[in-house]
């Protein structure tokens, strides 16, 4: 898994998030994501889980919505110092 920390990712809706964390689970690639501002400048506040998903050869990032999976990936995606 490529190292993602502090990169900035896109939605496909647009809106853009900084990596604070990313960890693999059940073969999974998973982030924890903290929401920038349109000019990248500033943290916005939302913070949230997602997974990298490969569809016809490209690979995007989509939020889970599964709670237990959220409950179990914050054990694991706490942010680092």
């Amino acid at each position: 898994m490529e190292n993602r920390i502090n990169s900035i990712l896109e939605l496909a809706d647009g809106s853009k998030y900084v990596v604070i964390n990313q960890a693999v689970y059940q073969g999974g690639n998973y982030y924890l994501l903290s929401s920038v501002s349109d000019d990248e400048e500033d943290l916005t506040g939302e913070v949230v889980i997602a997974a990298e998903k490969m569809q016809d050869g490209v690979i995007g990032i989509e939020l889970v919505k599964d709670e237990k999976l959220i409950d179990l990936l914050t054990k694991y995606l706490v942010p680092q110092e």
